[in-house]
């Protein structure tokens, strides 16, 4: 054979062989691609199934060529996969080599993310479904009693089968992009979409980064849970997205960001909280044990205003397990009850936590601002509270926030009176937890309480203004407040009792101490020119008053112009003195008997005192009081008894009366009041003036009477002036009176002489001279005057209120130029108050003249 036919035959060879190799190749690849979903499920679970994944089924794979792409291949696309994943298979048991004992390790390692090529062909796969055997039990969960998930039938759940759809990858640009959907009983409920992006950075180099991107329906959730928990009413709504970052070169930290737009939350078809945006950002440190957030700042950009109802709190009791009967204010048996509350937080809200490594104790959150308003409308009043917390610090040890408040709205909602009020008020608190109690520092800079319309029994004000004057420090710890000072001020305008009395000021101080057995208040008081001190003092019995005690006092000062105004004085009296006083009470609140026990003791002094033409000197009055009151209803109960006693030195009437002294028991009991004037004397004419005791129950009609003893007859006669008369002797009278209104008269009063009787001498008076010469028939009678030893003495004494006095005298005894006895009998009528109003004139003229002659 010629080499060129060997060489023919050889070269054909080689063809024939390229040939059968070629379609050798070409039928595997048919064949491949006719069982190529078997060749990837046998190769597939021959690496898988040690694991617990075994590929069930495959189908629709669906290859897309493309002779410019490597390889020839553009899109690998793929319809169906089914999965059959044992759970257990997760967990190794691994023998601890300390104890042998067999139990589970886990360990923490850094995820490490393979290099990619320069080109991945795009991959779309329409479905995978993921059937799960042997699903790991949940103890924990199935301990938790409030949502009765012990009874749940978790084959319901159709956990064990998850699908996997719309699965695409692409990669572009060194930046790969991958995405699917998790569906369960036909209900999408997550969607995922992760992308591999290499960054490039300042210094020209590229960072390695892998972003994951989870959102779900929250309403899709609350479905499928009610589905298998009917028992469970709560739903929830809105587009939850959770982002992650993570540098795969610096793997030992992950950002996180979770976000929530128009969330909502309902519980029994009742919606409580709607449109509700906010998101939550931190990052995850890898520490030698586990992740740690280290930050995480939440911040509110929507939410809907939340409206409280009775329908609504009940919802929310139920969803928060809360006890019921916080919700009774909103019922209508409940007095008041609660009109529907509006709550507006003020947005936006943000917060930040830093979390230091994993010591609990370095953990902290801080606010910039945080503020609400709670409004709350009924047919009387409109009530808001308007709350901002400024730089808020929370961590394990403490909590702390400078705050404001502002507050309007009705006292009618915590107690029987019906005023409405304003509060304002700025400050800062401190919260120290400890394992076993909450320690609490409040400490209020300044505050404001302003009550309008303010009624109380008998007391009723436009406005009363309480004012904080110093910083107020509350310490609160093991659930009781512990004793604290404050310092307020206090200002009403047009109260009653201002109007009343014409008060332009009314104003106070108060210094006050509480601890949990007592509340001690001292207090300065102005009004208008008026000072007054006060110190109360509320005793506690479980933090609940049931006894008030403390004393007024009323500082010496002169009588207030707001008692003269509204009770004037006499017209012409002049009366300026000194008062002052001091009431020292009791107050039961809880005692069926005994509610309230007081003494009061007062004392009035003055230098002089004129009432019209009539003039006291050196005036001294006091007074001692018991009050009891067994109801509070002070009006039907009260019991008063006032022991009164006074002292003047001197009253000049014209006939001057000295030491005239009072004493008397005002006495108010059972709606009466009463007067028992046990001694009310004075020293007149060298005798003794003095009333009988006398009880007093009605006042326009008084009767009783005085009774005059040792009276000096020459100093009477003095009274009159008349001259050539000359008498001696002692005079007694008992004079009986009626008092109707200002009106006194005297009907047969009698005066007679005291003792053995007295002489009487008339001699070189003008007047009885003249009647001897113009009247001889009584100069016999006359002559015996002259010399008249009197044995008796006596008058008959009538006075009319308006001064007109009548005398009838009847003179018996004898002179000793005539044998005979002797009787004289004289009547005499004149007005005694122009009597007294000329010797005082007289008194003045004296000492006119006196001072003239005596400069």
């Amino acid at each position: 054979m010629s080499a060129s036919h060997k060489t023919k035959q050889t070269s054909n060879n080689v063809k024939l062989w390229i040939i059968s190799l070629l379609i050798l190749v070409l039928l595997s690849v048919a064949i491949m691609f006719t069982y190529r979903e078997r060749i990837i499920m046998k190769v597939s679970n021959h690496f898988s199934i040690p694991y617990g994944v075994k590929v069930a089924q495959l189908h629709g794979l669906t290859i897309k060529f493309d002779m410019q792409q490597p390889f020839f291949i553009d899109k690998i696309m793929l319809d169906q996969v089914k999965l059959n994943v044992d759970y257990l298979q997760f967990e190794q048991a691994m023998q601890d080599q300390n104890t042998d004992q067999v139990g589970v390790q886990v360990v923490t390692v850094v995820p490490i993310l393979p290099a990619l090529p320069d080109w991945i062909p795009d991959l779309h796969i329409e479905n995978i479904t993921v059937q799960g055997t042997n699903l790991p039990p949940l103890p924990d969960v199935s301990k938790t009693q409030s949502l009765s998930l012990s009874n749940i039938n978790w084959e319901q759940l159709d956990l064990n089968l998850i699908d996997f759809k719309a699965i695409d990858f692409r990669y572009v640009d060194n930046n790969a992009e991958f995405g699917f959907s998790v569906w369960q009983q036909d209900q999408r409920l997550l969607q995922v979409k992760l992308n591999y992006v290499l960054k490039e950075t300042n210094n020209t180099d590229s960072r390695k980064l892998l972003k994951v991107q989870l959102n779900t329906d929250l309403s899709k959730l609350s479905a499928s849970v009610k589905h298998v928990l009917p028992a469970f009413n709560a739903e929830f709504y809105g587009i939850a997205m959770l982002d992650v970052d993570v540098d795969l070169q610096r793997m030992e930290r992950i950002s996180l960001r979770f976000s929530l737009v128009d969330g909502a939350v309902s519980y029994d078809q009742q919606k409580l909280i709607a449109n509700a945006d906010f998101s939550v950002d931190t990052e995850l440190v890898l520490d030698d044990k586990s992740w740690l957030p280290e930050h995480v700042k939440l911040n509110i950009t929507d939410i809907a205003p939340i409206t409280l109802t009775a329908k609504t709190c009940a919802s929310f009791t139920a969803l928060l397990s809360v006890d019921k009967s916080v919700c009774q204010p909103f019922s209508n048996n409940a007095s008041p009850t609660l009109a529907p509350i509006v709550i507006t937080p003020k947005l936006p809200l943000s917060l930040q936590a830093g979390i230091q490594e994993r010591d609990i104790t370095r953990w902290k959150v801080q606010a910039k601002q945080a503020a609400m308003t709670v409004m709350m409308s009924d047919n009387m009043s409109n009530n808001s509270l308007a709350v901002k917390v400024d730089e808020l610090m929370l961590t394990p040890q403490s909590w702390q926030s400078n705050w404001s408040l502002a507050v309007i709205t009705n006292s009618r909602y915590f107690s029987e009176l019906n005023v409405p009020f304003q509060v304002t008020s700025k400050g800062h608190v401190e919260v120290n937890p400890t394992d076993t109690s909450i320690n609490t520092k409040l400490t209020v800079n300044s505050g404001t309480l302003t009550a309008h319309k303010f009624k109380y029994s008998d007391v009723s004000s436009e406005n009363i203004k309480v004012s904080l004057l110093d910083a107020m420090t509350v310490n609160i710890s093991n659930n009781s407040v512990l004793p604290f000072d404050f310092a307020l001020s206090t200002v009403s305008f047009n109260n009653k009792y201002q109007n009343e009395y014409k008060i332009d000021r009314f104003t106070a101080q108060h210094r006050g101490h509480f601890n949990s057995q007592a509340l001690s208040v001292s207090s300065d008081w102005q009004l208008d020119d008026v000072v007054m001190k006060s110190t109360n003092t509320v005793t506690l019995l479980n933090l609940t008053p049931y006894k008030i005690a403390g004393h007024w006092q009323y500082l010496q000062q002169a009588i207030p112009s707001l008692v003269t105004d509204k009770y004037p004085l006499p017209v012409g009296l002049y009366l300026p003195g000194l008062v002052e006083s001091r009431l020292d009470y009791q107050l039961m609140l809880n005692e069926k008997q005994g509610y309230l026990t007081a003494s009061m003791s007062g004392e009035f002094t003055a230098d002089s005192s004129t009432y019209n033409d009539i003039t006291a000197t050196d005036i001294n009055a006091n007074w001692r009081c018991k009050i009891e009151a067994a109801k509070p209803d002070l009006v039907a109960s009260l019991n008063t008894n006032c022991l009164i006693n006074s002292n003047i030195s001197s009253v000049d009437m014209g006939p001057v009366a000295t030491n005239v002294n009072f004493t008397g028991l005002v006495t108010f009991a059972h709606e009466q009041l009463q007067v028992a004037i046990d001694n009310a004397s004075a020293n007149a004419f060298s005798g003794t003036v003095s009333l009988v005791p006398l009880l007093i129950t009605d006042f326009d009609h008084i009767v009783g009477q005085v009774r005059v003893r040792n009276l000096s007859l020459p100093e009477v006669l003095e009274l009159y002036q008349v001259p050539g008369v000359k008498v001696t002797g002692l005079l007694k009278a008992d004079i009986p009176f009626i008092a109707k209104g200002s009106a006194v008269s005297i009907i047969d009063g009698t005066i007679e002489q005291q003792g053995a009787g007295g002489v009487i001498q008339i001699k070189d008076n003008a007047t009885i001279d003249q009647l001897k010469l113009t009247q001889p028939q009584l100069r016999y009678a006359l002559e015996l005057l002259e010399n008249l030893h009197y044995d008796s003495l006596h008058s008959d004494v009538n006075f009319k209120p308006s001064g007109d006095t009548k005398l009838t005298i009847s003179i018996k005894g004898r002179n000793p130029s005539i044998e005979r006895p002797i009787e004289f009998n004289y009547s005499h009528e004149e007005n005694i108050l122009q009597l007294f109003r000329s010797l005082r004139i007289n008194d003045a003229m004296y000492d006119a003249l006196d001072k003239m002659n005596n400069p």
